[in-house]
């Protein structure tokens, strides 16, 4: 029998600080933000200057634009600065949403 998406990989539940279920994960996983969502977290701040692209910008330099401020505001990767990266991650995320 194959193996799941999500079967044989441990996923980190912070909450618990352990590895959790990873139903659970693969649910929000897939989850999107819808454009309410993120206009409500952007304010009044435009998802171009959040992301540093242009308006003119081309939908795959609004992906790596994306990508590359993800790995940087990534609250794992900025320890101990991690309320400040969280909500510059949920920033760029709700920006992306917008764009895509």
């Amino acid at each position: 029998m194959a193996k799941g998406f999500t079967e044989g990989y441990k996923t980190y539940d912070p909450e618990t600080e352990g590895y959790g279920n990873t139903f659970e994960w693969k649910r929000t996983f897939y989850k999107r933000m819808s454009k309410e969502e993120a206009q409500e977290i952007l304010n009044e701040d435009s998802p171009y200057t959040i992301l540093g692209i242009r308006y003119s910008a081309t939908k795959q330099e609004i992906k790596a634009a994306y990508k590359r401020l993800a790995v940087k505001w990534h609250p794992d990767h900025n320890l101990g600065n991690e309320e400040y990266c969280k909500v510059m991650f949920q920033k760029i995320n709700a920006a992306y949403c917008i764009l895509k």
